[in-house]
């Protein structure tokens, strides 16, 4: 049964539209606090009946009644990626719920390991009004502006069970989405921009790699009616090299939204540039050896989700983004928490002999000055092994339609090899290898190091 059909289920809707949406901007930090501390003991009370929860929650002699407030989250116990595929599928969700009136959801699987867990519908609305939220901060209407968004939908994963199977399938496609488009990150770039091209949309979000390539082929030629006035960023983090060329290409503000698969939305950039965090929705820990770093200092950031009926995300420290938080106000007048910046997975690192950790940002920096300075999409994959402190393999996996069109293998090769000597010395050996195909169920970044032995010192 369609749930909007329901009179009680949409009256619920209509309140979150008309309250959820603008929250950060109509509560001051005082009155925030208040909806945080009512959301989370709400939420815990919630995953007390969810097995995984339960049990670790009585094991440390924890109940509900204990938390006053956000501010016990720490008499909490971490849980990890680990816990919940421990648990799944049962543990992981409530014994008032049913499992097949839930929605499973998975992420990417960078790291090479995907996780499951499950979502409620509400989920689906919630992500929603918070993608609305975020365009109504640049003056783009969901209803009246043309949008196109670039998502993944491959089974499972969030794109595909939220928009295709919720929110398409249950809302009037030519009534409530007729202004929007949504296409697929995993087509071919050629045939992505023909699409955006005859819809000719205000607004572009999508994955950065994929926006990249666009950019070049627009400056090829295709795609002379597409010129947005925002374009939105997810995905890898976006670095310097990468926003200038997508700027530049298309005309276009460029900022960046971040989130993850178990969390939802986490944060997006204003236009001072600042990242808000969504903190009526997630509350965020930026910890470092369990203790709370000082502004702009980076640090491993624990996630706690304020919402939602699916399997419960409190104190959850496996999304592995190094964050910096930033404890500053925004004169663009949101309330709640910042970010300063986003380094990327410590997980997807590189460990450097004197005790520094190349972060993928900086990795990401290093071919997005390959897309700018040389203007090539050659690159279709990569992949870099580590194979002790003193080698990397760094592998490449090039377009073979156009790997002899223009700028040279060799070029790229150097420009990729003074990149990374620019981030990690000379005496590190690396070796660049083209390789036919790389597996898409391995991370991209894969260190043979033994990390519990290495002690980091910084962040590169």
């Amino acid at each position: 049964m369609n749930p909007f059909l329901n009179p009680i289920f949409l009256s619920k809707i209509l309140k979150k539209y008309i309250f959820d949406i603008d929250r950060l901007k109509n509560l001051d930090e005082d009155d925030l606090r208040k909806y945080q501390n009512k959301q989370f003991k709400k939420i815990l009370q919630f995953a007390y009946t969810v097995p995984l929860y339960h049990e670790k929650y009585k094991k440390v002699g924890i109940y509900p009644g204990d938390i006053k407030g956000i501010q016990d989250i720490k008499k909490l116990p971490i849980i990890t990626k680990f816990d919940i595929k421990q648990y799944y599928p049962n543990g992981i969700i409530s014994s008032k719920m049913r499992k097949d009136k839930l929605i499973k959801i998975t992420t990417s699987g960078t790291t090479g390991k995907s996780l499951s867990i499950y979502s409620d519908f509400l989920d689906s609305i919630n992500w929603l009004f918070e993608y609305i939220r975020v365009i109504k901060e640049y003056g783009i209407s969901w209803r009246k502006n043309k949008l196109t968004i670039i998502g993944d939908f491959r089974p499972y994963t969030i794109g595909s069970r939220y928009i295709s199977k919720e929110l398409l399938s249950n809302l009037n496609h030519d009534f409530f989405f007729s202004n929007m488009q949504f296409l697929d990150t995993n087509e071919k770039s050629e045939k992505l921009i023909e699409d955006i091209n005859r819809f000719n949309p205000e607004f572009i979000g999508g994955y950065i790699f994929r926006l990249s390539h666009l950019a070049l082929l627009k400056e090829e030629g295709y795609g002379e009616n597409i010129n947005p006035k925002y374009i939105a960023t997810i995905g890898y983090a976006l670095t310097d090299y990468l926003r200038k060329l997508i700027e530049e290409v298309f005309g276009s503000h460029v900022f960046e939204v971040y989130g993850a698969t178990e969390s939802g939305t986490i944060a997006f950039q204003c236009k001072n540039r600042n990242f808000h965090v969504m903190s009526d929705m997630v509350y965020l820990e930026f910890l470092k050896d369990n203790i709370p770093v000082k502004s702009k200092e980076p640090c491993e950031m624990i996630i706690t989700k304020l919402y939602g009926l699916g399997t419960p995300i409190i104190r959850y420290n496996s999304v592995n983004d190094i964050v910096a938080p930033l404890y500053e106000k925004c004169s663009c007048g949101m309330s709640g928490d910042l970010i300063y910046k986003i380094y990327g997975r410590n997980d997807l690192s590189v460990y450097l002999p004197d005790g520094k950790l190349l972060l993928p940002s900086s990795i990401t920096d290093i071919f997005g000055k390959v897309l700018y300075e040389l203007r090539t999409r050659k690159i279709k994959d990569n992949m870099i092994i580590q194979h002790d402190l003193k080698k990397i393999e760094v592998q490449i996996v090039f377009d073979r339609e156009i790997r002899n069109d223009t700028t040279s293998v060799d070029e790229i090769f150097s420009v990729l090899r003074k990149g990374f000597q620019e981030k990690i010395g000379s005496e590190i050996d690396i070796i660049f290898k083209e390789v036919k195909k790389i597996s898409s169920n391995r991370p991209r970044i894969i260190s043979k190091l033994n990390k519990e032995k290495f002690e980091i010192l910084q962040y590169v």
